[in-house]
């Protein structure tokens, strides 16, 4: 690992200090530490046209379009008050939950109502297309342009 910051190699000062620190890190937090490849944005890096994009970002958004409270680790300062205050934070989190969990509720509803209405708009838009493909193409069999 190499650390350059303002164009000065800053590895030997901050370096350790930062390997340190993840070495203490825990990894395991009850969920997945990445997000699976078939549902990551990154995938929008492989599209090679605008109607190619558009189809995965409207795939990926219905996967994506949710908010949870799922319990997450809180991160805190080290020492005894970052504990303490982690564990007031932790206290305050599951007695203030259930209004957290009505918002989000009232969110995922907006959220999916935007998702359905992107898609429905999608698949009318490719409809309408098709159509005229087809009525543009009969009018030329008539014509005999192509």
């Amino acid at each position: 690992m190499k650390i350059v910051i303002s164009g000065q190699d800053r590895t030997q000062d901050i370096g350790s200090g930062l390997q340190a620190a993840a070495r203490n890190r825990t990894t395991d937090s009850g969920r997945p530490a990445e997000i699976a490849p078939a549902i990551s944005c990154l995938r929008l890096l492989e599209a090679s046209s605008e109607i190619q994009y558009q189809q995965t970002f409207l795939n990926l958004l219905r996967y994506r379009d949710n908010v949870d409270t799922l319990p997450f680790p809180i991160p805190h300062k080290p020492g005894l008050v970052g504990a303490l205050t982690a564990k007031v934070k932790v206290v305050l989190w599951k007695v203030f939950r259930y209004q957290y969990d009505r918002i989000t509720f009232r969110q995922n509803l907006v959220n999916h109502l935007y998702t359905s209405a992107l898609e429905f708009q999608h698949r009318e838009q490719q409809r309408e297309i098709q159509e005229l493909r087809r009525r543009v193409a009969a009018l030329e069999s008539k014509t005999g342009q192509p």
